[in-house]
């Protein structure tokens, strides 16, 4: 039985062209989606680095006064940090940001496991969300937010496709042959492109 016959083969030799055709190495999906999971950790630690800041203590300050007398002196006194100062609002910002960065976390995830290709609307949502506190809080703590608003928006951006192998024509009339995609399969070409028409191979 031949590959001519329109039935696939028993068994034999299959085409050399049945081996994947994908290239060693990182795709560009791939590449992406490391870039996504390591931007992710990033964003945790500008989280961290943020909560210590805004909590963390910087020493004692001195304040000018005037005695009785009328000579000014200096008193020293503990420095309070805006979470000593007003801790309800810092709660409030590092919970948020908590929150959005375990939301993009869910998007990244999601989007990988499913291989989409859209932007994530969820993670940009709370990116911008983000950014509105940073951009508010400009003349105190929105300096430190921004940088984590601008991580949210890179990762809530599109990730590359997969790259699909290019099926090349076999050395032969049309006929049955090894998947070229490196499935396990014979696929039928019809002497001028690949059809979707796939059997099983049966050794014989």
């Amino acid at each position: 039985m031949s590959v001519d016959d329109g039935l696939p083969p028993a068994g034999g030799r299959r085409d050399s062209q049945a081996r994947s055709l994908m290239r060693p190495g990182w795709s560009r999906r791939g590449k992406q989606v490391a870039l996504r999971f390591a931007l992710l950790l990033g964003a945790y630690l500008a989280w961290g680095a943020l909560a210590l800041l805004l909590i963390t203590t910087t020493g004692n300050s001195s304040v000018s006064g005037t005695s009785i007398d009328g000579h000014v002196t200096q008193v020293a006194q503990p420095a309070t940090t805006i979470y000593q100062s007003d801790p309800r609002p810092v709660q409030a910002i590092l919970v948020g940001l908590a929150g959005a960065l375990l939301i993009s976390t869910a998007s990244v995830v999601w989007r990988v496991v499913r291989r989409s290709t859209r932007v994530g609307v969820t993670g940009m949502i709370v990116a911008g969300l983000a950014g509105v506190v940073a951009v508010l809080g400009m003349l105190t703590i929105g300096m430190f937010i921004l940088p984590v608003a601008v991580l949210l928006v890179v990762l809530a951006l599109p990730i590359a496709p997969e790259r699909r192998p290019v099926l090349p024509p076999p050395v032969g009339p049309p006929g049955w042959y090894g998947d070229p995609a490196g499935g396990t399969s014979w696929r039928y070409w019809n002497g001028s492109a690949w059809t979707d028409e796939f059997a099983p191979s049966v050794r014989g």
